[in-house]
């Protein structure tokens, strides 16, 4: 197939290449091959099969199968049933472990508190005592006199002395003999004399007179001291006075068990390896020699202390008003070893549930998904192009619909083989007649070209110029009539054309003017056919109806970040407030201004709440429309329709 084409239109429609038993044609205005298709009744009788392996890709593809992984529901079910258990779990142990172990932290504080408590009243009480029956002793006669005596008083001397003793302080109920072992007469030439336990032993002796000779020096009712040969007695050591003429006769001697005065089995029941010391107010330790615990109860009372590699609660008393200091150290492991204990035995029927959870869960998962598996493999049966794979009945509601679905889905299947088959003919008609529609527009130019020359040799120059213009027209609209959008520099041009058009028409009647702000956004892509619809709305509905012709003005301009485009007419104007910029039903109306509808229609799909159009107008006052859109240049350009 060969067609003649002038030289002046090259760009008209041009034959290709053969190929098989079809005819290809290249479209000279969409860039498209379209193809001569043999007889329908042909491509129908070759109609495929179900299983072509082209509609089963098809198939898959619309069933999901893009090889895209994806996560599995019976996974994501099971996960989730771990998280809810799990969670709950985890959270009670924690609030387990914190309130326990701060219960017992409190717990072993205020055992502590309560035993040093009761332990400085029981010592200060005995102290006090004490310190009681000192002053008692010098007061008392028969005690001077056998003071002054240089005679060992008589065995029944000192019973009197004690018996007298015991009335006075009730020594008998308040002194512990576990607590308080001895009150020691001293004299200087270092005689004893026994007045709270009666008699006095050779290993006493020894005892007393050591201490004797260590603390001659020493005179005070408020301190305790230890001497170091004797780590398990601790003594109050006070000078014996004649009350008459305050002449020093000797010593009174007293001498504690520090077991008994700081007696640790109740604390130490309750909390073993506990440790209880007893200092003195200038540092001197009385009880326990260990340094480590000497340093830490410097620290002070009522916190976590360091001592010997492991952590302790220290507290601290006074016996008052002794200078005398109580600490008591209780191990942290000791406090918190019932807490551990029963936070073993939570955690071992809380894994023992979880566990019988756990399994309970995934068995009601793998029951509730089994209709779904039933249904995946179903599905894949189709995929693979078996269609006669139908989901059977099931238990649940959901599933059951789900699978109705499904049946219907694979009974259309084949019917809609058939369609979209014949779907693929209708379009190679419809590419046929599409080719057949562009071979006009050839024949219109080589006539509009004929008609030209003849009225460039007849003389005719505004004819010839009249078919030159109409003819730019026309190669405009099909050069760009399958891109979106084109250059602001082509749409002027086509508004032109179709300016010097209408100026024929109206003689001298019509004026217009184009004003470009700068020329640099000559270059900015704009939706097809945005201005000229506009020029034509002003001259159709404008500037016709008014006597006399008129104007029109377009002008462009950009500023802040917006493209600006308005066109203007000094016509009959119109009412903007009764406009209706939304298309009707039947699509066409010479007085509702549809093509205001159209573009605004396109400035939303194509750019948004960017995209607008505005109105200005009143009936004998002309017309202003003015288009907002975003700057394009070219980036962000839309492709084209084919």
């Amino acid at each position: 197939m060969e067609w003649d084409s002038f030289d002046i239109f090259p760009w008209i429609a041009h034959p290709v290449r053969r190929r098989g038993p079809e005819t290809d044609f290249s479209c000279p205005f969409s860039g498209t091959i379209l193809s001569f298709a043999p007889p329908r009744e042909e491509k129908l009788a070759a109609r495929p099969s179900p299983a072509r392996p082209d509609v089963i890709k098809w198939v898959q593809n619309g069933l999901g199968g893009h090889g895209m992984k994806k996560p599995s529901l019976m996974m994501l079910a099971a996960l989730l049933c771990c998280i809810l258990v799990l969670f709950p779990v985890v959270c009670s142990i924690l609030y387990f472990s914190t309130s326990v172990a701060n219960r017992l932290e409190a717990d072993a504080q205020g055992t502590a508190s309560f035993y040093i408590d009761n332990l400085a009243e029981k010592a200060s009480s005995t102290l006090d005592t004490l310190r009681g029956s000192v002053y008692y002793l010098m007061s008392d006669s028969r005690t001077r006199r056998i003071m002054h005596s240089a005679d060992e008083p008589t065995h029944t001397e000192r019973l009197s002395v004690e018996e007298s003793l015991n009335r006075a302080f009730f020594l008998g109920n308040q002194l512990d003999q576990s607590t308080v072992t001895g009150i020691y007469l001293v004299k200087d030439n270092q005689r004893y004399l026994s007045v709270l336990r009666s008699g006095i032993y050779l290993g006493t002796s020894t005892r007393v007179a050591h201490v004797y000779n260590a603390f001659r020096e020493v005179n005070s009712a408020r301190e305790l001291y230890v001497d170091p040969a004797y780590p398990d007695y601790c003594y109050l050591i006070v000078d014996y006075f004649d009350l008459d003429t305050l002449a020093p006769l000797g010593k009174i001697i007293i001498e504690l068990s520090i077991a008994g005065l700081a007696d640790t089995s109740y604390l130490t029941a309750i909390y073993p390896e506990s440790v209880v010391m007893l200092r003195a107010t200038d540092g001197r330790i009385l009880s326990g020699q260990d340094a480590a615990f000497a340093e830490a109860a410097l620290a002070g009372g009522g916190r976590y202390v360091n001592a010997a590699g492991e952590e302790y609660y220290h507290i601290s008393r006074q016996l008052s008003p002794s200078r005398v200091l109580i600490d008591v150290f209780v191990p942290r492991s000791a406090i918190f070893a019932t807490s551990h204990e029963a936070i073993k035995i939570y955690l071992f029927f809380a894994s023992a549930v979880l566990l019988l959870t756990l399994a309970a869960g995934a068995a009601a998962v793998y029951l509730l998904s089994k209709p779904l598996r039933h249904m995946l493999e179903k599905v894949n049966r189709l995929a693979a192009g078996d269609l006669t794979a139908r989901v059977g009945a099931t238990p649940y509601w959901e599933t059951e619909r789900m699978g109705r679905a499904l049946n219907e889905m694979a009974d259309h299947l084949e019917d809609l083989f058939g369609e979209v088959y014949e779907q693929g003919v209708l379009l190679r008609d419809a590419e046929f007649k599409l080719l057949e529609s562009q071979i006009r527009p050839h024949f219109i130019f080589n006539v509009l070209e004929l008609i030209n020359i003849r009225c460039l040799e007849a003389g005719q120059n505004e004819i010839c110029h009249m078919v030159s213009n109409l003819a730019q027209l026309l190669r405009a609209n099909i050069t760009h009539r399958h891109e979106q959008a084109i250059p602001l520099r082509e749409e002027l041009r086509y508004v032109r054309y179709y300016l010097e058009l209408q100026k024929e028409r109206f003689a001298d009647s019509l004026s217009y003017s184009i004003d470009l702000e700068d020329p640099s956004i000559l270059d900015y892509y704009l939706p097809k056919l945005t201005i000229q619809p506009l020029v034509e709305n002003s001259i159709v509905h404008g500037l016709e109806p008014k006597r006399g012709g008129g104007s029109v003005y377009v002008g462009i301009w950009e500023d802040e970040d917006a493209l600006y485009i308005r066109v203007s007419d000094d016509g009959v104007g119109f009412d903007a407030s009764g406009v209706d910029l939304e298309i009707s039903a039947e699509g066409e109306s010479r007085h509702n201004h549809i093509a205001l509808a159209n573009i605004v229609r396109r400035l939303q799909l194509l750019y948004g709440e960017r995209g607008d159009l505005k109105i200005v107008s009143a009936p004998g006052k002309g017309a202003e429309i003015t288009v907002i859109l975003p700057p394009d240049s070219g980036g962000q350009r839309r492709g084209s329709d084919a």
